[in-house]
């Protein structure tokens, strides 16, 4: 049986007989594992459609042992991406969460769209890396089922002078904070950033982006979105780690 799906390859296995795995973020089969015949060879005709960060039209063949990538178009590489260490950096991170989160059919698409997203406004340059980090870090985890809950004190429901605990995904205002154990993990969270993180987790996708921060208040915003990342995934990320020293 065959399967024709839109997809793009968030990562490379290589296997023996210059075979390849392909990792793919598809629009409606979410995260799946594709093995592409020989695309290791200079003749291949999937090699340019095969590498990380390419946007594909696929047609896979879905058999006993699993999907085998039939024949895949190219739709978009990215190539101002790799012409740039920081960003194509920060992209490895993007993709390396995002297999870290495993999108199903139900949130695949809407983390396809969020990532082809991301990175066009990373390689076009309309927004800062900083920025779109931050964005993407808090939004996929939304869609992957780890909202925090920003509606305010979770005591009191006030909405100034809050404390976010990234483990709980939760606010604390300045006169509610001894609910919490003291040596909980804590983030002030000033209002800008607080309003921006509100922003993320509610906007439509036609306006996720619209907004702007002073660089003080970007750099929190990153700050705390990285953290409650790490926090929710228990990940470690080396590609995060490369990211982070070469800013």
């Amino acid at each position: 049986m065959t399967v024709k799906t839109r997809g793009i390859v968030l990562g490379q296995i290589p296997m023996r007989d210059q075979d390849k795995k392909l990792v793919i973020l598809t629009e409606d089969m979410g995260l799946i594992e594709a093995i592409g015949r020989h695309i290791g060879g200079a003749r291949s005709k999937l090699s340019a459609a095969a590498e990380i960060l390419a946007y594909d039209d696929l047609c896979l063949y879905s058999g006993k042992s699993g999907y085998i990538v039939d024949s895949a178009d190219l739709l978009r590489n990215f190539y101002g991406l790799r012409t740039d260490l920081q960003k194509i950096s920060l992209a490895s991170y993007l993709c390396e969460l995002t297999r870290f989160i495993l999108p199903d059919r139900d949130n695949g698409g809407a983390c396809l769209k969020l990532l082809l997203n991301t990175l066009w406004l990373l390689e076009q340059g309309k927004r800062s890396p900083a920025l779109l980090k931050a964005v993407y870090e808090l939004r996929v985890l939304c869609l992957s089922g780890f909202a925090p809950d920003l509606s305010g004190c979770l005591r009191c429901g006030a909405e100034e002078e809050l404390t976010f605990f990234p483990l709980d995904g939760t606010l604390f205002c300045e006169n509610c904070l001894d609910a919490m154990p003291a040596d909980r993990p804590r983030m002030k969270l000033p209002q800008p950033v607080f309003l921006a993180m509100r922003h993320i987790c509610e906007a439509p996708d036609e306006k996720l982006f619209s907004f702007k921060l002073t660089p003080d208040s970007e750099n929190a915003l990153g700050l705390v979105t990285e953290y409650f990342a790490l926090c929710q995934t228990g990940g470690q990320f080396k590609s995060l780690d490369f990211y982070k020293s070469i800013r």
